[in-house]
């Protein structure tokens, strides 16, 4: 059996953080018990031996308050106990006591603490590297303090503390202007916080101004027939004194870079305040309609006043000049101007109008990818620019391309680092190049957003999948719930899948790293609209969240399931943010045109499915990626005549009708022809998600309606009866097999 004494060396317990150690010392321990004659049982840290018990006396204070002992080791792991022994002095939880350095040092109620004397400042603080815009300082440690006392040094340049740091020798001052003189102290700050006088102080000039850097995120804000407007930001290194303006490049896309021509100035700095400008664009107006333009900008120290295109300009720059620094007046005519930024195109042409939830537009959505368009061998972002003057002259303007972010399977719906664009469909360039020239076209492409669970980068200390890079996460992004058994986050609030990590959406960062991943998708790489995959498998409201957080642009989820109600009740829980493909009118319409027999298309008098009850957040589609291959739907849709009917259907009434990739490409010239007749027909009578729908026959053999659009009605019939419109100035605008479609007015 053990004994007391052993089990208490076997649960120790450290009160004292560890700093750094010295192979010897004294430890000098002030002891407060109510015992008469208290001893300690101890052990030197570094050896395994233990005192006799009950261990060495401690000697009372000749003030009568309390014990002492001096002990020779670097530290010491110990119990305290009332000399018989029969009474212990325990650390909190039943474990040992822990001193991990020499020093002085008292235990009273269960708590240890050591006594400091007041700190002393540093020695010896020196400049060590200085350049224009940075000053490398080093100093020596305090004489007379052991290291184990400092808990780091405060740094205060020109009286004003600009770094809190740990017990490091050295910090770089960065963001500094150049030949300029700054004076630096350092204090040293115990590990109890305490503060020590300011050492004594060292001047430092900085060397001569240097060239600004690149100005950062440029691009194009807003377009129009007459004009290309430009918003940027100020560059990341101001080369040692301010950037007061900022010049304007412009070339033809696709020319050499000599051909760029200054064809603007920006004062970036406001003259009254003294204050650089928080907004810095510039609009184009020197444009023609139609034509492409290669901008870029530079960073100016001070502009030239004979530079300047107006006499306001001139003035401006005439102003600062007068109010400006010394490092500014000191900047060589060979540094003034930075280099240029990374180019961007704009195009002088209206500006792209985003789809929102619940418009009057007669939006057209394809799903412009198929379950195997990642093996496409030309690269399919290539292979989709290459089809957008199709798309446009049919008149589809919304564009669901695949998950865009670099995946652990070919597909994209395991995604590993988000930001990395590089994935089976093609390179980050290629999709950027995809998407402007969709967007040039009318066409607001949709980002398929994979945010339910992720795929880990490398294996932690264990060999658990845990670590996850860009953004940068751990176990802890993990539920506790996943199937892996790898997650220390919260439970899952949703779904759990079997196929890669669930993410803890209740954990905050999770959140921020979500909606700042979205936003960057909307901002940076140009999607107009959203996606959200999976959305079973995390909590309605998180995705409220992320689509609220980015601005609220168009989105639509993919919720697999036939029943309306539970469709219903998600986008209530959505607060209507989010629309739903319309899985419910799928397989009504899928049965209704296969028998032949209408009837289920008539819901009490409107259309079935979220079409029917909630028309401006349905999504309705005759096939996509899942559905076209897998069994349990029943197979495929249809043969291309039963296709081309299910789109007559969906492409004339309300919600907003999605065609498939492959029903668009790959089912030959003539089911296209049939679908961009249909798309050219809702574009001219403005039919739109919420166009009021009069149902007058549904039954075996006839489905017919009329559609009131914004520019015109509409007539449909499908299935194998006859049916005509009454009255005067209808006008056949498509046929097919077992479908008609006539229109009156229209543009």
């Amino acid at each position: 059996m053990q004994s007391r004494a052993e089990m208490m060396r076997k649960n120790s317990h450290t009160l004292l953080l560890a700093g750094d150690k010295d192979e010897g010392g004294t430890i000098d321990l002030l002891y407060y018990s109510g015992w008469q004659k208290p001893c300690i049982h101890y052990r030197v840290l570094g050896t395994e031996v233990w005192t006799t018990l009950p261990g060495e006396a401690f000697v009372p204070n000749a003030s009568g308050d309390g014990f002492s002992i001096k002990i020779q080791g670097k530290g010491i792991e110990f119990v305290c106990n009332d000399g018989v022994p029969s009474g212990w002095d325990k650390a909190p939880g039943d474990k040992n006591y822990f001193i991990n350095n020499p020093g002085r040092y008292t235990l009273k109620n269960g708590k240890i603490e050591q006594q400091l004397s007041p700190p002393k400042a540093p020695t010896l603080v020196v400049a060590s590297e200085v350049g224009s815009t940075t000053v490398a300082l080093s100093w020596n440690p305090p004489e007379g303090m052991e290291p184990s006392e400092i808990g780091g040094y405060i740094v205060y340049r020109d009286g004003e503390k600009v770094y809190k740091g740990d017990a490091g020798l050295t910090w770089v001052d960065s963001g500094l202007k150049g030949n300029q003189e700054y004076t630096y102290e350092v204090a040293t700050v115990n590990v109890q916080g305490t503060e020590s006088p300011k050492c004594l102080s060292t001047t430092v000039r900085t060397n001569m101004p240097g060239k600004p850097g690149p100005p950062a995120w440029l691009k194009v804000s807003a377009t129009a027939p007459d004009f290309v407007q430009l918003f940027w930001k100020a560059p990341l290194d101001h080369g040692g004194a301010s950037v007061t303006a900022y010049n304007i490049w412009r070339r033809a896309p696709d020319t050499d870079a000599s051909t760029s021509e200054c064809v603007g100035t920006v004062i970036g700095r406001d003259v009254e305040t003294g204050k650089d400008r928080d907004v810095l664009e510039w609009k184009d107006t020197d444009v023609k309609e139609g034509a492409q333009y290669l901008y870029q900008v530079s960073a100016v120290h001070l502009p030239d006043q004979n530079l300047m295109r107006s006499k306001s300009q001139a003035q401006i720059v005439e102003e600062l000049r007068k109010k400006a620094s010394n490092s500014l007046l000191s900047v060589d005519e060979d540094v003034n101007e930075g280099p240029l930024c990374d180019d961007v195109v704009g195009k002088a042409a209206a500006q792209l109008k985003a789809p929102r939830m619940g418009d009057t537009e007669p939006h057209i959505m394809l799903q412009a990818f198929n379950w195997e368009s990642c093996h496409n061998k030309n690269g399919w972002y290539n292979v989709v620019k290459g089809a957008v003057p199709k798309m446009k002259e049919a008149g589809i303007d919304m564009a669901w391309l695949p998950p865009p972010s670099q995946c652990v399977d070919d597909r994209g719906y395991l995604p590993s680092e988000w930001y990395n664009l590089n994935s089976k469909y093609g390179s980050d360039a290629d999709l950027r190049s995809c998407i402007s020239e969709m967007v040039s076209a009318g066409i607001s492409p949709i980002a398929d957003v994979v945010i339910n669970h992720r795929c880990a980068s490398k294996q932690d200390g264990n060999g658990k999948w845990t670590s996850f890079r860009n953004p940068d996460w751990e176990a802890w992004a993990i539920c506790n719930n996943d199937p892996s058994g790898t997650g220390q986050g919260a439970a899952s609030t949703g779904q759990n899948i079997e196929y890669a990590p669930d993410i803890d959406h209740t954990n905050q960062k999770v959140q921020e790293d979500s909606k700042a991943f979205i936003k960057w998708l909307m901002d940076d790489v140009g999607f107009r609209a959203i996606r959200l995959d999976f959305v079973l498998g995390y909590g309605a409201w998180f995705q409220e969240q992320y689509v609220r957080a980015v601005g609220n642009p168009y989105a639509v989820a993919e919720y697999w399931h036939g029943d309306v109600q539970v469709l219903k009740n998600y986008i209530n829980a959505t607060k209507g943010v989010v629309a739903v493909f319309d899985f419910p009118v799928y397989y009504t319409l899928k049965n209704a045109i296969h028998s032949n027999d209408f009837s289920g298309l008539n819901w009490g008098g409107t259309l079935p499915g979220v079409m029917g009850s909630d028309p401006m957040r349905s999504v309705t589609f005759v096939e996509n990626h899942d559905t076209s291959h897998l069994a349990v739907v029943g197979g495929k849709f249809g043969d291309n005549n039963q296709v081309c009917r299910a789109y007559a259907f969906l492409l004339t009434h309300s919600g907003i009708p999605s065609i498939f990739w492959s029903d668009w490409s790959d089912r030959g010239p003539d089911v296209q022809k049939q679908l961009v007749a249909l798309c050219q027909v809702r574009k001219s009578c403005g039919v739109h998600c919420t166009s009021r729908v009069n149902i007058v026959s549904s039954q075996g053999g006839l489905f017919a309606s009329y559609i009131d659009g914004k520019n015109g009605t509409i007539a449909f019939k499908m299935g194998s009866n006859d049916w005509g419109p009454g009255g005067d100035g209808w006008k056949v605008k498509a046929t097919g097999h077992e479908y008609c479609v006539w229109a009156k007015g229209g543009l």
